[in-house]
């Protein structure tokens, strides 16, 4: 993290020509890194390149974290002949370019390898993958009916004070129901366990948000300034699939597989006073 003030030779000047003088990149770079929405202007996230500095503004950028490969044998969950649950690594997207199903077709040397749905690039956990198109459809059957379980695990911003609660806003129109439990309670922070009766997008990151609750590491939903310095070097929402249940489409038999916490996510529980809780039973 590099961490500048805005002296009166700064002052006036855009965060985007700021940023391109103090690291010494061209507009084109620096616009990317604005991008990424890893800077803070006097604690507050902030990608605006047209906004407009002044003397005294504290300026923070926070470096990308590097990811490890995507597709370790530790992280298959669950396979078969007709489907493969797998623990995504955060900073990699589920589908098209560069992303989880390419890798597992190539790492599978299987073409047909297909995400039944989808899980924010920054997102973390376990998810499903059809190794075939009627396997794919199958799946997906059960998804629109709301028959896989899915429970994830979530680091926010607010001292939690109910143990359990249900958030039920509708989402572009659309019904949503969040079902929350909370572990573990410290000063401002809040480790929760989150159920999902329906699958909208952004779906507990929005009602988490609008609750006054906001996933720490969010880039898009909270726009409020963030006071401790540890939760602004962040470098993604701690949002983790944790555990994944559905009846087999093809034997019948109930499948239940586990995600491990990543290293990421365990680390910022540690760093943020949150003990890790007994795991849900599933």
């Amino acid at each position: 993290m590099q961490r500048f003030i805005l002296t009166p030779e700064d002052s006036e000047l855009t965060l985007l020509n700021f940023i391109a003088r103090k690291l010494s990149l061209s507009k084109k770079k620096a616009k990317q890194l604005l991008d990424k929405r890893r800077i803070f202007v006097n604690k507050k996230r902030t990608w605006i390149a047209s906004y407009r500095l002044q003397k005294g503004d504290s300026v923070e950028i926070h470096t990308e974290t590097i990811r490890s490969p995507a597709v370790q044998k530790n992280a298959i969950l669950f396979q078969d002949i007709h489907y493969l649950v797998v623990s995504k690594p955060a900073h990699i997207v589920t589908n098209g370019h560069e992303s989880l199903e390419n890798e597992l077709r190539i790492y599978f040397q299987d073409n047909h390898i297909q995400a039944v749905h989808r899980l924010d690039k920054d997102t973390s956990g376990a998810i499903i993958f059809a190794m075939n198109k009627d396997a794919f459809e199958q799946m997906k059957n059960l998804f629109k009916k709301n028959l896989i379980k899915k429970v994830y695990r979530v680091i926010v911003r607010g001292s939690v004070r109910k143990h359990t609660f249900s958030l039920d806003t509708s989402i572009q129109g659309q019904r949503a129901v969040t079902q929350v439990r909370l572990l573990k309670r410290g000063a401002g922070i809040s480790d929760l366990e989150v159920i999902i009766e329906t699958g909208r997008t952004h779906q507990i990151r929005i009602h988490l948000a609008s609750a006054g609750y906001p996933v720490i590491g969010e880039m898009e939903y909270d726009r409020n300034p963030i006071e401790h310095q540890l939760m602004r070097q962040v470098p993604r929402q701690m949002l983790h699939a944790y555990q994944l249940s559905f009846v087999h489409p093809y034997t019948g038999k109930m499948v239940s597989v586990t995600a491990p916490l990543p290293a990421d996510f365990s680390q910022y529980l540690k760093l943020l006073g949150l003990e890790e809780p007994t795991p849900a039973k599933t």
